[in-house]
């Protein structure tokens, strides 16, 4: 006859099982003897590190943040991080070999999209530190280098000060930039004019572009035109939902046109009116940003663009029209 155990003695069983496993995850070189280490997270923080560094373990393993807990390693900073859709954080502490003292970080940010990581490196990167080719564009200073690649924002930075500083750095980068897969450029940043671009001069942002809440997430350009600064943009909205009307009610007004009337009413000085300028969008006028000039905005299918600082109209007029000619 078969006899069955109880379920409290196989549910004892179980947990005795797992206790003893949870028991083997520390370090050791010997089978059977003394505690396992736990697995390496699978991350794109360089597992062979440049020569002569290693990881600081078992002191200080690699630390896996995801938005619910990221504010215990950046603090309110973290908001800016899960604005631009952060998935993942993978922090690691690297050393000289044999023993050396803590000396650089590595922190991948996994973003949602390639776009988040781009937008999150331009509002994130130091404009003053040399621009290196480190995956779709990179930054080098004195104390950290950051790039971004394919869904990832990287920031390697040195927590102790050494001779060789910058060079450790880039090696750092360019051996976790082997590690990720993805583009490396920005289609929409192809649509802005490229001639006289600003070095560094382009931003991706989630909101408030240029200061303007109603106009959400976009791009701004910098270019440099015969000596003045001036600012392309472009804001890019979600289609509008059709809804049903009831018989007789005043049509919905979309929320590109609504974005866009609120922008001229913010530009234009109180009852002044609009100036319209001819080219290939659906309206177009001249405008005056408070910051950033003279110049003008123009709205076209799901997208508002312009400029402003442009050194005469004809040059704001033509910037512009190449622009939107490009947009659908």
């Amino acid at each position: 006859m078969r006899r069955c155990l109880p379920v409290t003695v196989v549910l004892g069983l179980v947990l005795a099982v797992g206790c003893a496993g949870k028991g083997a995850e520390e370090d050791t070189m010997f089978p059977g003897l003394g505690l396992a280490r736990a697995p390496r997270p699978v991350t794109v923080l360089p597992p062979d590190e440049p020569e002569g560094w290693e990881e600081a373990i078992p002191d200080h393993p690699i630390k896996l943040y995801v938005r619910e807990n990221l504010y215990l390693y950046l603090g309110q900073k973290a908001d800016r991080y899960n604005a631009y859709g952060l998935r993942r954080l993978a922090h690691g502490i690297y050393r000289p070999n044999l023993l050396g003292k803590p000396t650089v970080t590595v922190d991948a940010y996994y973003m949602d999209l390639s776009l988040h990581a781009y937008g999150l490196f331009s509002v994130e990167r130091n404009r003053e530190d040399k621009i290196v080719e480190i995956g779709g564009g990179g930054h080098l200073g004195e104390k950290e280098c950051v790039f971004w690649k394919g869904n990832h924002f990287i920031r390697v930075k040195l927590i102790e000060e050494i001779e060789n500083g910058e060079e450790v750095l880039k090696a750092f980068a360019e051996r976790t930039e082997r590690n990720i897969l993805g583009p490396t450029t920005v289609p929409e940043l192809a649509l802005f004019p490229a001639e006289n671009r600003t070095p560094a001069g382009d931003t991706y942002v989630v909101d408030d572009l240029m200061g303007y809440e109603f106009l959400g997430r976009g791009f701004t350009v910098e270019y440099d035109l015969e000596g003045s600064k001036a600012t392309m943009f472009l804001a890019i909205f979600p289609p509008d939902v059709p809804t049903k009307q009831p018989k007789g009610a005043a049509p919905v007004v979309g929320v590109t046109t609504t974005a866009f009337l609120k922008l001229r009413r913010a530009l234009l000085k109180g009852n002044e009116t609009p100036q319209v300028l001819p080219g290939p969008w659906q309206y177009g006028c001249r405008a005056t940003e408070p910051k950033l000039g003279t110049g003008l905005v123009a709205r076209k299918g799901r997208c508002i663009a312009g400029i402003f600082g442009a050194p005469s109209e004809e040059v704001a007029l033509r910037m512009t029209a190449s622009l939107v000619q490009k947009l659908p």
